[in-house]
């Protein structure tokens, strides 16, 4: 199983239309393995063609709208839980509040052999733009610009320059993440690989002496308050 950074380019020079005009991938550990395609469908018959892969956009709210879109437009059932995958159903991590989390996208279910994709949010785990990235982890190649409004038909021919310009933005991602998996900090977000650490640190046995598992009503109620507006005077702990 690889791990790829990849990105989208999407048309802006057209107030009511949209479309995804050139897309890349760089494998994490070997970054000098980048592929470049110019719509979306080569990124899905990428996707298929590799071994279960685990692919992080940085911003996946944006690029996760164009990738459900797809999925949708080409017989794609969404699910609420893993027992229902079957060939062509995809499920998703988003808050009520509109937080992108991860994507899950089975093209091919069997009893013992799934073909799958599994589709993270870097920007959950490095929570700073593409520009400052380099800065921040020492890494040599820095976000190159280009004329975001230029007008790029479908199927729009990518210069040099563009594929530059995206081969930076999936290379730059993907040398940061591999700092970070490097020393284990491999989870979903920041706050939970901060958790992780912070459990190997006063190992695991101190941390649930500490915090030991609540009910499930108590951990129900707390979770509510975690927005306000909630009283725990009202609710079943105090009962």
């Amino acid at each position: 199983m690889k791990r790829y950074v990849g990105d989208f380019e999407t048309a802006t020079w057209l107030k009511d239309e949209t479309w995804v005009w050139a897309w890349a991938v760089a494998e994490i550990g070997n970054e000098d393995n980048i592929i470049i395609n110019n719509n979306i469908s080569s990124f899905f018959d990428f996707c298929q063609k590799e071994n279960n892969p685990i692919i992080y956009f940085h911003n996946l709210k944006f690029d996760g709208a164009f990738i459900v879109s797809y999925l949708l437009e080409n017989g794609f059932t969404p699910i609420k839980e893993k027992k229902e995958r079957a060939d062509k159903t995809f499920t998703s991590l988003i808050s009520d509040m509109g937080i992108w989390y991860s994507l899950e996208i089975y093209f091919h279910v069997e009893k013992k052999r799934v073909k799958k994709v599994t589709i993270y949010d870097s920007l959950k785990i490095i929570p700073m733009p593409v520009v400052d990235i380099p800065k921040s982890f020492g890494i040599e190649e820095h976000k190159l610009e280009i004329d975001y409004n230029k007008p790029r038909e479908k199927g729009h021919i990518l210069t040099e320059e563009e594929k530059d310009y995206i081969k930076n933005d999936v290379v730059i991602v993907a040398k940061a993440l591999k700092m970070l998996f490097d020393e284990n900090l491999k989870k979903m977000t920041t706050g939970s690989n901060a958790l992780h650490n912070f459990k190997k640190i006063i190992t695991e046995e101190r941390f649930k002496h500490y915090f030991p598992e609540l009910t499930p009503e108590a951990d129900n109620d707390i979770r509510k308050a975690y927005k306000g507006r909630f009283h725990l005077l009202k609710s079943s702990l105090w009962k």
